[in-house]
């Protein structure tokens, strides 16, 4: 294995490397529209968490917290998303137009699957599966450890 990258150096730089390609084929999808990855991206989780905040979003996406209110103000002037909520409140809704870019949004997901995960066997997607959930819980409780002192 000399000269590949395995454990912590692929842990360290995969997931630049698989966001830069996701990336790229979202703006493929997205070249003769008006938005942007980050919009689908946003769209996308308010879809799933209908009536989610704000605060919930950057529970759920590693953009901050500026961004995705300048995000999210960008799909409401859009007339994609509407905000229910009042003042500090927020209560994010997709409008029709957002719920049908929400569902062209999930069949791209799934073309982009197909696609990049076409080179692994069924039994390697499910090991897959297996190995990034067991990960993510991992992470999940040396974060919180590390909030905790």
């Amino acid at each position: 294995m000399d000269g590949d990258k395995c454990g912590i150096d692929l842990v360290m730089t995969f997931p630049k490397k698989m966001n830069m390609c996701v990336k790229g084929y979202v703006e493929r999808y997205l070249r003769d529209t008006r938005l942007k990855p980050a919009h689908l991206l946003l769209i996308h989780n308010i879809g799933l968490m209908d009536g989610t905040s704000q605060r919930g979003l950057n529970d759920e996406v590693l953009f901050d917290k500026s961004y995705i209110s300048n995000m999210v103000h960008e799909l409401i002037d859009m007339g994609l998303v509407t905000n229910d909520g009042s003042g500090k409140t927020h209560i994010l809704r997709l409008t029709d137009s957002g719920r049908d870019i929400f569902a062209m949004s999930q069949m791209m997901f799934e073309l982009i699957d197909r696609d990049l995960f076409s080179v692994l066997s069924d039994e390697e997607k499910l090991m897959l599966d297996t190995i990034m959930q067991k990960l993510d819980g991992r992470v999940n409780e040396i974060l919180d450890n590390l909030s905790k002192g």
